[in-house]
């Protein structure tokens, strides 16, 4: 017959090994998370210095309107025309990024643009990647 301390014993090492195991593993958690949201702020940090650079008075995507937004678009190429011949992947990625944000905004002012504007900004959006690829042809 077993002993029933034994088992008893046996299950408190398996309850103790079971919580060690969960508490280092919330603890690798959190003190990942501070790292994570450091990360997180300085390239939002980035972003800003991104948009401040390519757009200028323009660089608070989220006040654009439908009135603006082209105004945007231009002072965003103006700026990549101007500055990409120097630029690394990595900035690359930060103007694309930028032109996402943009490309998202437009979205939700859709159905308050113009025709001709709707246009011009899809021309604008086909030149910033014709730099681009361009950029990455000569690299």
């Amino acid at each position: 017959m077993r002993n029933p301390h034994t088992t008893y014993a046996k299950v408190l090492l398996i309850g103790a090994l079971a919580f060690s195991f969960a508490a280092e593993a919330a603890h690798y958690t959190f003190a990942d998370a501070p790292a994570s949201s450091l990360k997180k702020a300085a390239s939002q940090d980035t972003m800003q210095q991104w948009q401040k650079k390519l757009l200028g008075p323009y660089a608070n995507i989220d006040m654009l309107s439908a009135y603006n937004l082209r105004s945007a678009y231009i002072s965003l190429l103006e700026h990549a025309h101007a500055q990409h011949s120097g630029w690394s992947d990595a900035d690359w990625q930060q103007a694309k990024a930028v032109l996402d944000k943009m490309d998202s905004k437009k979205g939700t002012l859709e159905s308050q643009l113009t025709l001709d504007d709707k246009a011009k900004i899809k021309v604008m959006q086909a030149e910033f990647r014709a730099l681009e690829t361009a950029g990455n042809v000569r690299d």
